[in-house]
């Protein structure tokens, strides 16, 4: 398992320093879902793009398969929405830690993006929070790039349906 995760970091970097102004995720065929739910918070730290966060959270959770929902001082954090800023090609990106996993957004890019940009990207990257992967189907919001996306396609809500 340890070869694998090495080799899709690996693939991870590659992919992130070849193909601009896309979303990747450190992807492993895992997910920020525990026991039917994710709870976020600021373990790592926080997002000024609260919109684009907010929009994500709402969409997702409406399909009403997963629970998502604020941390509580009873529950345990599953993920954080944080920004750090490089120019990497790497509009956002997912990835799974032993404690809170991690969305970053790229604020080298998302300044100069428009709302629907970002929102398109926040939405791409709780996709693979909650377990799915890229495609290239038109109107789906796991559809890699700079694209302009506020909502949810069919695809993706039958995706998330099929895979909980």
């Amino acid at each position: 398992m340890k070869k694998l995760f090495i080799f899709g970091t690996a693939l991870f970097l590659v992919l992130g320093l070849t193909n601009k102004g896309s979303a990747h995720s450190n992807y492993d065929s895992s997910h920020s879902v525990d026991n039917g739910e994710i709870r976020w918070g600021t373990y790592h730290g926080s997002t000024k793009y609260t919109s684009a966060r907010n929009n994500a959270i709402s969409k997702w959770d409406a399909v009403g398969v997963i629970n998502i929902a604020g941390d509580t001082s009873t529950t345990i954090e599953d993920l954080s929405f944080t920004d750090y800023s490089a120019n990497d090609g790497v509009l956002g990106y997912w990835r799974q830690y032993s404690g809170a996993d991690k969305i970053a957004f790229n604020d080298y890019y998302f300044q100069d993006m428009s709302d629907c940009e970002r929102n398109h990207t926040a939405l791409h990257e709780l996709g693979h929070a909650l377990d799915l992967e890229h495609n290239s189907v038109s109107g789906s919001v796991m559809n890699s790039g700079k694209i302009c996306r506020s909502s949810l396609g069919n695809h993706d809500v039958e995706d998330l349906k099929a895979r909980w």
